[in-house]
């Protein structure tokens, strides 16, 4: 077994044994719909990181020759796992920032965005392959990419990941949560696509260049 895959099975097993964890005391402690909504955004949130870790995602070939992540990624899960904690315990015991009166559409809502959000990131993954990384990183022999989803669209995981970063918060039906990633999350977003940007033109120059003017960011004809 690779290291990679080692490290997804270890991530998997923690996030099961948290899962019954929460699943055991939360039966005791929440009504019925509480539960439910945790119950099933586990079960969703499961079933992607399987399938994005061992179906989807390649792993590099070649080496990394240059980094300039700027710590843009710790900043991007050290705020969307604060929005995430905050929301889930703003749902169950907390309750300040629950927008009881919204319930159940705005979780509904929330699901129905996260599942939107995959098939996204899944085109994004596919076409990009092996040149994937979580940081902003180029590769040995890296190319750019304009295939896909990637010939309408520069950043389709990033859009991917904007919609599951607004989809958490409506799921426990928290705005502060959802204030949070507004605040947080998405202002480092957009400071990460931009330092990649910026690497990208620095490293692919004119063929990048004609390349933005093809394609919009995220979604084609508006932005």
């Amino acid at each position: 077994m690779e290291a990679r895959q080692r490290r997804v099975m270890i991530r998997i097993f923690i996030f099961l044994l948290v899962f019954v964890y929460i699943a055991y005391w939360s039966y005791a402690l929440l009504p019925p719909f509480d539960f439910g909504v945790i119950i099933l955004f586990f079960a969703v949130f499961l079933s992607w990181t399987l399938l994005s870790e061992t179906m989807i995602y390649q792993a590099p070939d070649v080496y990394v020759i240059e980094d300039e992540d700027r710590h843009t990624f710790l900043w991007l899960q050290l705020s969307f796992f604060i929005a995430l904690l905050y929301s889930a315990i703003d749902f169950a015991g907390s309750h300040y920032t629950r927008m009881y009166f919204l319930e159940p559409w705005v979780v509904a809502g929330g699901f129905i965005l996260f599942l939107i959000s995959c098939p996204i990131r899944w085109q994004g993954f596919k076409h990009i392959g092996k040149f994937f990384n979580h940081r902003v990183a180029l590769y040995q022999d890296h190319r750019l990419v304009k295939s896909g989803i990637y010939s309408r669209i520069r950043h389709p995981i990033y859009l991917g990941n904007l919609l599951s970063f607004l989809a958490i918060p409506l799921i426990f039906s928290s705005w502060g949560g959802l204030l949070i990633i507004v605040l947080t999350t998405i202002p480092a977003l957009i400071y990460r696509i931009k330092i990649e940007e910026e690497f990208l033109l620095r490293h692919f120059g004119k063929e990048y260049e004609e390349y933005m003017k093809e394609t919009n960011r995220f979604l084609p004809g508006l932005i």
